[in-house]
């Protein structure tokens, strides 16, 4: 039976609002119950409220999917559809109380393609989300790329891994070039919502490595729908790009001006 991605994208949507009303319930007071890989990398109370919420709900939905979710990791069966989940994308941000986080969930197909994506940020109350060959929105309104064809004019965005102090593949190289070479550079801490400022034209690009599934399948797929381009560093697209977790997304003019900075 063929899945109704429109019915699919009207779940994600609601998921991804009751999730963010679940954050901003712990906004004012957030509670880090652990750490994972390092220091920098923490957990949230909301973290897990919002993840179970959403599990539970896409359990009962599509119970016969699979489901990838950032803190608990794999669930349900191994199937034809796989659900990509972040419940708090900006986990820091939110710790600090800083304003900027999202929810992201996605479906993607057994190869790993995105289907449908929702990114919802709670605090600005801005959903984005797009469907496969159906276009990309905010709150329900068409969302195009930028029109920047230099890097010189442009506004670019990334982020750093969290084992940015251990690993010399921390990205500090590329931000210095690209700081050099553009307008001007931002790390808003949500690789989710640099993404949908890329699909909304806010960036006109953005670049990071060492990414996870969760970070970057519905944003990928909104950029694409808005008309923009997602490569890895070398311009490789599908599993290449998935497996390598070393995203370049842009306004598509701009797009192998990026990838040369980042030969260098």
């Amino acid at each position: 039976m063929t899945l109704d991605l429109q019915a699919v994208l009207s779940t994600a949507k609601t998921l991804g609002r009751e999730a963010g009303a679940t954050l901003m319930s712990h906004f004012k007071n957030p509670l880090i119950t652990h750490t994972k890989s390092s220091s920098y990398d923490i957990v949230t109370q909301a973290d897990a409220e919002a993840e179970a919420l959403i599990l539970s709900a896409l359990a009962k939905s599509y119970p016969t999917h699979h489901r990838i979710a950032e803190e608990s990791g794999e669930s349900g069966v191994q199937a034809d559809y796989h659900w990509v989940i972040d419940p708090l994308d900006g986990t820091v941000n939110f710790a600090h109380g800083l304003p900027i986080f999202s929810v992201s969930i996605a479906l993607a197909d057994a190869n790993l393609n995105p289907l449908v994506g929702v990114v919802y940020d709670p605090v600005a109350d801005e959903l984005f989300s797009a469907v496969r060959g159906g276009g990309a929105f905010l709150n329900d309104q068409p969302i195009h790329v930028s029109r920047a064809i230099t890097l010189g004019e442009s506004l670019l965005a990334s982020g750093f891994p969290y084992d940015k102090s251990t690993d010399p593949d921390n990205n500090l190289n590329q931000w210095g070039k690209f700081l050099i070479e553009a307008r001007g550079l931002r790390r808003l801490g949500s690789a989710a919502l640099d993404l949908c400022y890329v699909a909304a034209g806010r960036f006109d690009g953005y670049w990071e490595a060492k990414l996870k599934l969760w970070d970057f399948m519905a944003g990928i797929l909104i950029v694409e729908e808005a008309g923009g381009r997602v490569t890895d560093y070398r311009g490789g697209t599908g599993t290449s790009m998935i497996q390598g977790a070393r995203l370049v997304a842009s306004n598509g003019h701009i797009h192998q001006q990026m990838i040369d900075v980042l030969g260098k």
